[in-house]
C-alpha cells in the first residue's frame, strides 16, 4: 500500500506499558518528525534446522535499502487498539501472521503452503526492541516485536516485499545458519537493516532474555 494511503498507531511507553495516543499517516511517521511506532520482525527458520532466511531488502525502501534483513511489518490502523490492554499484544500477532503470509511463499510437495498460528512462535515481549531511538539519522523510530516462523523443509521458498510505491518486488535471500548471521552481523553490523540489527544485537548475547527465549523455541521445535 503506497506510504499516504496508510495510518500507523503512535505508541508512547508510560512505565513499562506501551499505549497508542493517535495514528498518523505512514509516510509522516517515517520523516523527520520521528514519530514512535510498533512493528513486528520475523525471524524464518526451517523446521529441524537452525537455518534463516536472510533477505536483501529493495534498493527502491526509504528504510535501510539493500539491507540485510528478516522479513516483518508495521502494525497498521485498528480501532480497537484503542479498547483493551491486551489488544495491542493481538494484533502485533495478527500483524505477523499477515505479514508472513504476504512476504513469504513456500511451495511444499507440489502445493502451496499457508502459514497458520502454529508456525508462528513469539520470542519478545511485545514492543520489547527499540529501533532508531539512539540513532539521531533514523526516520524509522519504534518499538518491536520478534516472532520465530517455521518453514517446512525441502521447499520452494519465494521472498517477496511491496515497496512504498505499492510495487510488489520478488527479493534476493539466502540460507544461511543463524549463528553464521550473527557472525556476519559482528563483522559488518552497517550492512544490516535496523529491524535485523535490533534482533542481532540480542543475539550476540547469551546473557540477555530475548536470546535465551530464541534458542528455547528453536531448541524444543528442532524435532517437529
Amino acid at each position: 500500500m503506497s506510504e499516504n494511503k496508510e495510518y500507523l498507531p503512535v505508541i508512547i511507553k508510560e512505565d513499562e506499558n506501551l499505549e497508542v495516543c493517535g495514528f498518523v499517516r505512514r509516510d509522516i511517521v517515517h520523516s523527520s518528525l520521528r514519530i514512535p511506532h510498533i512493528s513486528v520482525n520475523i525471524v524464518p527458520i526451517i523446521r529441524g534446522t537452525e537455518k534463516t532466511i536472510l533477505q536483501k531488502r529493495s534498493d527502491k525502501r526509504r528504510v535501510d535499502p539493500s539491507k540485510f534483513d528478516f522479513n516483518g511489518g508495521h502494525v497498521t490502523f485498528e480501532l480497537n487498539l484503542f479498547s483493551r490492554n491486551n489488544t495491542l499484544e493481538e494484533v502485533n500477532d495478527k500483524t505477523a501472521l499477515r505479514e508472513s503470509r504476504e512476504e513469504i511463499f513456500v511451495y511444499a510437495n507440489g502445493r502451496q503452503y499457508l502459514f497458520s498460528a502454529n508456525d508462528l512462535f513469539r520470542f519478545t515481549k511485545v514492543g520489547e526492541l527499540l529501533t532508531g531511538f539512539d540513532d539521531i539519522n533514523s526516520i524509522n523510530v519504534g518499538y518491536m516485536t520478534g516472532y520465530i516462523l517455521f518453514i517446512p523443509q525441502n521447499s520452494t521458498i519465494i521472498i517477496s516485499d511491496e515497496n512504498e510505491d505499492g510495487n510488489v518486488q520478488e527479493l534476493s535471500y539466502r540460507e544461511i545458519e543463524i549463528t553464521d548471521v550473527v557472525s556476519l552481523y559482528k563483522e559488518k553490523p552497517y550492512e544490516f537493516a535496523c529491524g535485523a540489527t535490533s534482533i542481532l544485537k540480542e543475539l550476540s548475547n547469551p546473557k540477555t532474555d530475548v536470546y535465551k527465549r530464541f534458542w528455547n523455541i528453536l531448541n524444543l521445535n528442532k524435532n517437529k
